[in-house]
């Protein structure tokens, strides 16, 4: 694992988000990804530290299915996800809510779970997801 990805994971700052390689991949996603809240005001470092990412699977996949059986990483990823419910922490789930909910069974009635109006997109913006849940998401990297 990467250091920087493992630093994150100890509760410093997104590492894509204050990578200092401005044509970084990673931070032109996040900087895709965020452009809404970045057109507000918040700068990358305000929301580098409130930000973390886990992926159901750590790799990029073309197209993605579920594999039968459960990896040793992703035991790690499920434990850093109740880690933030039990910190009622808000949860964005994207593309694989249903495979999210069936691996952490939890987050089916966590109160704080928000998922957009359109699953392929990831944009955190007011036009993709409701606006009760954009307001959660904005009160999060307010608290």
């Amino acid at each position: 694992m990467d250091n920087r990805i493992r630093a994150n994971v100890g509760g410093t700052p997104n590492h894509f988000l204050t990578h200092p390689d401005k044509d970084h991949p990673g931070l032109r996603w996040w900087s895709r990804t965020l452009n809404c809240l970045t057109k507000q005001g918040h700068g990358h470092d305000e929301l580098a530290r409130p930000i973390l990412a886990v992926q159901f699977h750590g790799y990029h996949s073309q197209s993605w299915r579920p594999i039968p059986y459960t990896l040793p990483s992703q035991s790690f990823v499920f434990y850093l996800v109740r880690r933030a419910m039990s910190r009622d922490a808000v949860i964005v789930l994207g593309r694989i809510a249903a495979t999210w909910k069936i691996a952490v069974p939890e987050l089916a009635s966590y109160p704080n779970v928000v998922t957009p109006k359109q699953n392929r997109s990831v944009q955190i913006s007011r036009g993709n997801f409701s606006p009760e849940n954009f307001e959660r998401i904005e009160q999060a990297f307010k608290s």
